[in-house]
């Protein structure tokens, strides 16, 4: 994926049309930002079962549960 990034962004700089550039800007950012997304629900993947096992060993589940009760 980076190196198809770096290939459009090649491309981009090479290209005279606007309209052509707009695209390529189009599919450079699309492609960051799915680069980005990637790594965020990679992190919470990771994250979120260790999040999950503290609680249970930690927290007051009891008030945790009044809580949803109240909710």
């Amino acid at each position: 994926m980076v190196q198809e990034i770096k290939t459009l962004q090649a491309k981009l700089n090479e290209t005279v049309d606007e309209d052509e550039q707009r695209a390529l800007e189009e599919d450079v950012t699309g492609k960051i930002l799915w680069l980005c997304w990637c790594g965020i629900c990679a992190e919470v993947e990771e994250l979120l079962p260790k999040v999950v096992d503290y609680l249970r060993r930690e927290a007051n589940m009891r008030g945790l549960w009044e809580m949803s009760d109240h909710a």
